[in-house]
């Protein structure tokens, strides 16, 4: 099977690991000749894309995962620029896979033209699923399309390993406003640097950004004289962003404002605190029982929440370690499911 795997390369490592995800598991489950890859960000599907490329060069089109119902300033209300009147003319199998609602409280939503046309993309999809942090919640409420929730694709970057003794802290700067929206930025670094501080008395602290704005929050919060370091982003960015997997697997706990610097840990059974800036992140932890997890930046109490997490993990991290282990076999159950249902409907293509 050759496949045509479209996802955001908008300069986020996140966008490009969770990608990395979605390979593996077709790679996994389907047989897999080929896997190509264009920028949903970027790639128009047109008349001739659809014809010439789509059409005649694969056999099924896979769209995600990430936050890609977003984007209400897009010409289509989210990210895949295609004109409804041209979904039809895709002529082979196509998959919305894992995609996650991205809006932050605050924002208007998904405009009408993007009902419109998610709702037709719904209805001409192979398969259409959202991934499990609140994002079917939210995408009925605003569509009402009834999407089937599966794990995020960066749960299955890979298989647990031993800790080697250093933190990661990943922060985010960009979308400060909508972040940041009871308390002043720079009072959150400020509690995040302290932190940082006291963690490197008897560990390395990591340093790590996703998207180059996070750099000024990881230089904000870097302090030479203690035992921390700051990731080298561009040895990184962005072709080989896959390598963060490493940087991830072997830290004995990440604190983490991104999503996907919640979820590639987790999948490898490394304890998480999600510094919540975003309802996705949130409603991610609650939907694993995850709650007592959360440090709310938004509250005052940010620092002290954070500094009682580290402790609950300090004490309690073989039980957390066990409590991922359940939920991650439960996902490879789930996922073999949900690629069962799809090897399935390709049948009667």
């Amino acid at each position: 099977m050759r496949i045509l795997h479209v996802f955001c390369q908008n300069h986020n490592i996140g966008d490009y690991l969770l990608a990395y995800g979605v390979r593996k598991l077709l790679r996994t489950y389907l047989d897999v000749e080929l896997i190509a890859s264009a920028n949903l960000q970027g790639q128009v599907f047109d008349e001739y894309y659809i014809d010439e490329v789509v059409n005649k060069k694969y056999d099924l089109l896979v769209i995600g995962g990430g936050g890609i119902l977003h984007g209400a300033h897009w010409p289509n209300g989210w990210f895949w620029l295609i004109e409804k009147s041209l979904i039809s003319r895709i002529k082979i199998p196509f998959i919305i896979f894992g995609v996650g609602y991205n809006y932050f409280p605050g924002e208007d939503g998904i405009p009408e033209r993007g009902i419109v046309h998610l709702r037709e993309t719904f209805e001409k999809a192979l398969h259409f699923t959202v991934r499990n942090d609140g994002s079917k919640k939210c995408l009925t409420r605003d569509t009402g399309i009834i999407a089937q929730e599966i794990p995020d694709p960066g749960f299955f970057m890979g298989s647990p390993s031993e800790s080697k003794g250093y933190v990661v802290i990943q922060p985010a700067m960009d979308k400060s406003k909508m972040r940041f929206s009871n308390r002043p930025q720079e009072d959150v670094l400020c509690d995040i640097r302290n932190v940082a501080i006291n963690l490197s008395e008897h560990r390395k602290v990591i340093l790590a950004s996703h998207v180059y704005d996070d750099i000024e929050a990881c230089r904000y919060i870097f302090d030479e004289s203690k035992n921390m370091e700051i990731v080298d982003f561009g040895k990184y960015a962005f072709d080989k962003s896959h390598e963060y997997i490493d940087l991830y697997k072997h830290a004995e706990f990440v604190l983490s404002m991104r999503g996907h610097g919640l979820i590639v840990p987790m999948g490898m059974n490394v304890p998480v605190i999600s510094l919540g800036t975003h309802r996705k992140n949130i409603d991610l932890m609650h939907n694993l029982e995850l709650s007592d997890f959360i440090a709310d930046v938004n509250k005052t109490t940010f620092s002290a929440d954070i500094c009682s997490v580290i402790q609950n993990i300090e004490t309690n991290r073989t039980k957390i370690k066990e409590k991922y282990n359940t939920f991650n076999l439960g996902f490879d159950e789930s996922i073999r499911k949900d690629f069962d249902e799809i090897k399935m409907k390709l049948s009667h293509m």
